[in-house]
């Protein structure tokens, strides 16, 4: 029924995948089960269970995020990798307008299930006013630009070429501490593609920070609290 460019058995509670993992493939359960976790807030919950048949690790192909949760096998389990070639033709095949109805509904039902599970989307990290080089790829375009809106969770980008609401990209942060810049992945929060104050209120973007490693984080924390 599907295309499968491997299989793999898992004994009981062996990992398939971890949350925040880059890892992209999608899965089916050819046997057995596995069962889907989230951590919240240090508790392991699971959120769904997924049985012979039923695909899953799909979310993490579609938006190109990092894993929303953790797959472990229940009992012993085999589950097929469904060919990334035959799923990319069938991706690319669709239309701008399906692609974007297919990512939404998605960042919908992730946003759903988390806010089921009691996951808070408040903003935690303050923000400071600092203005920082930034640069980015739009298409094939390198921009490069400033940030004058940053905390450690993500930044408003000044730009009159913002991305698109919901796109995800690698955004190259240069610090004034002499180090390399820093490599961080990104998701689009917001668009501002006009404005009657420039001056207050800029064409550009917010940005949400997909993943910061500690070093990276205690870096960007030390220069935005500087005065």
């Amino acid at each position: 029924m599907y295309p499968i460019s491997s299989e793999h058995t898992y004994e009981n509670d062996m990992v398939v995948f971890d949350e925040g993992s880059d890892e992209e493939k999608v899965y089916v359960v050819l046997s057995g089960a596995i069962k889907i976790i989230k951590d919240v807030r240090g508790e392991d919950i699971v959120v769904e269970v997924m049985r012979q048949g039923e695909i899953f690790g799909e979310m993490a192909f579609v938006t190109g995020m990092p894993r929303s949760a953790t797959a472990r096998a229940m009992g012993t389990a085999t589950v097929g990798v469904i060919s990334p070639e035959a799923l990319d033709n069938e991706f690319e095949n669709l239309s701008p307008i399906m692609k974007k109805i297919m990512q939404s509904l998605v960042d919908r039902l992730k946003k759903a299930t988390d806010n089921s599970l009691g996951v808070s989307f408040i903003r935690k990290a303050p923000r400071y006013l600092k203005t920082l080089p930034v640069r980015f790829e739009n298409g094939h375009t390198f921009l490069e630009t400033l940030t004058r809106d940053a905390s450690c969770g993500g930044m408003f980008i000044s730009t009159d070429m913002p991305l698109g609401y919901g796109e995800t990209f690698q955004l190259s942060l240069t610090l004034p501490d002499g180090e390399k810049p820093l490599k961080i992945p990104c998701k689009v929060a917001w668009v501002r593609t006009q404005t009657d104050d420039p001056e207050n209120f800029p064409l550009g973007m917010g940005v949400k920070f997909l993943r910061l490693d500690k070093v990276g984080h205690n870096r960007l924390k030390r220069i935005l609290q500087q005065v």
